[in-house]
């Protein structure tokens, strides 16, 4: 009678870089987001959305605020895509991984446009509705929340598979990005979900710190192969 031997198959340098390589991607994504969401510029709260548009695109943080962002943006996009070079998510994750990938893409040229939008603050001194201003709105409204419900997938389904993060994690990122998709949607229409944008900015980095780090950690770890 044979006995299966389980085979341990070794990965390559190559492989155990490529894996931490991510891992600390999306950490170092996480402390960017919430540098970025710190520093972000508020506004009165009063007047009409251009009008507090403007007010936040003239103040001095703007730009490092969202090079931060930006920063954060690609790390993420960087990190789901070397996600995808994973031979161990299971077919699930692997179609969240390839959609959310083209998301995070998206969305990171998104953000390198948000932050351009300052040096047109002047299209829109008076209150009155610009280029600069629709443009912002739908980049706001569509892909940031796009990327948020990118960040609910990866969490929900990677903590459920536990190939990125866990059970313990995923609620810090579902929650999160719910947070963030909420404020992101509306902000360009109404204030009721502008304080979110502090949960989302503190649970999100959360939840990419411990990802990641659970990630770049178990980076050696590949499950075995049976020989006959």
């Amino acid at each position: 009678m044979n006995t299966p031997i389980v085979a341990r198959t070794s990965p390559s340098p190559a492989s155990l870089r490529t894996a931490r390589l991510g891992g600390i991607c999306l950490a170092l994504g996480g402390i960017a987001f919430f540098a970025g969401g710190v520093t972000h510029p508020g506004d009165s709260g009063g007047g009409t959305k251009v009008e507090q548009l403007y007010q936040a695109l003239i103040q001095p943080t703007w730009y490092p605020s969202h090079a931060l962002l930006l920063a954060s943006f690609g790390l993420f996009a960087a990190a789901i895509l070397l996600l995808r070079k994973r031979g161990n998510l299971g077919p699930g994750m692997a179609r969240v991984v390839n959609v959310v990938s083209v998301v995070a893409v998206v969305a990171t040229l998104g953000m390198a446009v948000h932050l351009l939008a300052a040096l047109g603050a002047e299209s829109i001194a008076d209150g009155q509705p610009s280029l600069i201003s629709e443009v912002q709105k739908w980049n706001e409204t569509i892909l940031n929340t796009l990327w948020g419900l990118g960040i609910i997938a990866l969490a929900a389904v990677g903590g459920l598979t536990r190939t990125l993060g866990n059970r313990i994690t995923m609620p810090l990122g579902v929650v999160g990005g719910v947070a963030w998709c909420l404020a992101a949607a509306t902000i360009a229409f109404i204030d009721l979900f502008d304080a979110l944008f502090p949960v989302a900015g503190t649970l999100i980095p959360i939840w990419a710190v411990a990802a990641g780090v659970m990630w770049a950690v178990r980076a050696g770890s590949f499950p075995g192969q049976a020989a006959g």
